[in-house]
């Protein structure tokens, strides 16, 4: 094997010298042919199985992890075929890996690219928008692995990788570290909010109203935002679903339909950040700023001069975790 396809670059393969040997176990030498390779400026080690070694996940990352401990560069796995469950197996294990040409999971976050024409879109997918605002609003994530992020946020793994990619691409973070890379956030608090401003979606992904009221749900639309100002609230409360729960709830919802009625449901294209029913503030505020009524003008404009962001935290003498509520 002279080279590999990774997210459609020809990497060329360079055969190991004695030195670059040194230090690796016989067991290993036996088992692997292993040459180096470079991939956006990182050098790496690519193991390819000699014949049939059957070698489970957990034992791959403790090979990945000694090669790192004695060559201080990443260890790849080869294959030229594997199934979805056993790549996402591998992953779990923070396993780095090749697939023929067909997927790549590296340290530079390459996930099951086929082409490097793919463009990073300036919009921010609904699992982008949720980190960010996971990140603002309950808790900072800077300093936390990917995997470390699968406990913070409602996403799996690959779908996480996708957003950090995402927002590494427009400079809003970078990862450190060669295994287990660490997530940095480039700004803070109302100063990555502001330079967001053009990468935010409308949460709402359609409105549907309901004969019935119905009690599920987040609190949301002018209900949300009467919790949050002294603005009155709806006669009966707007409700937040997403597509996701629709879809497994379809039985025990009442019929949803699109003229208006006793109820508006709307349904949002990822999960609100609500901490006490009700939608989180920067979520709603996105639903609302569109709205021409005066009344809501100004109480969106005065629930935004309330957030409280990280550096106010800091200056007062307060610490995050942080939850964007009214003070």
């Amino acid at each position: 094997m002279k080279e590999i396809t990774i997210a459609g670059q020809r990497i060329e393969l360079k055969e190991l010298s004695i030195q670059d040997k040194k230090g690796l176990w016989l067991d290993l030498i036996a088992n692997f042919n292993m040459m180096q390779f470079e991939f956006n400026g990182q050098i790496m080690l690519l193991l390819v199985a000699k014949g049939e070694v059957d070698y489970t996940n957990v034992q791959r990352r403790k090979i990945s992890e000694r090669i790192e401990s004695v060559k201080h560069i990443p260890a790849v796995f080869y294959f030229d075929n594997l199934l979805t469950y056993e790549r996402d197996r591998l992953v779990e294990q923070g396993v780095y890996f090749v697939v023929a040409d067909k997927f790549a999971f590296v340290p530079t976050l390459i996930i099951n690219r086929r082409s490097t024409k793919s463009e990073i879109k300036e919009l921010f997918y609904p699992s982008t928008q949720y980190i960010i605002l996971y990140h603002l609003q309950i808790e900072s994530l800077d300093g936390l692995s990917l995997k470390e992020l699968e406990d913070k946020v409602p996403y799996k793994y690959k779908t996480i990788a996708k957003s950090i990619k995402q927002l590494e691409a427009l400079g809003l973070v970078r990862l450190e570290g060669s295994r287990n890379k660490k997530l940095v956030f480039e700004l803070s608090g109302k100063e990555l909010w502001n330079n967001v401003s053009t990468n935010l979606i409308d949460p709402i992904k359609s409105i549907e109203y309901t004969s019935d009221v119905f009690p599920e749900g987040d609190v949301g639309g002018i209900s949300a935002l009467s919790h949050y100002s002294m603005l009155a609230p709806e006669d009966v409360p707007t409700r937040v679903l997403t597509a996701e729960w629709v879809r497994e709830h379809k039985s025990s919802i009442p019929e949803l339909h699109s003229f208006e009625d006793t109820q508006c449901i709307e349904i949002w294209k990822y999960p609100p950040l609500g901490t006490s029913g009700y939608v989180d503030k920067l979520s709603l505020y996105l639903t609302l700023k569109d709205d021409k009524d005066p009344r809501v003008e100004k109480e969106i404009e005065i629930m935004m001069n309330e957030i409280k962001w990280e550096e106010d935290l800091k200056n007062s003498g307060k610490h995050l975790p942080i939850s964007l509520t009214t003070l």
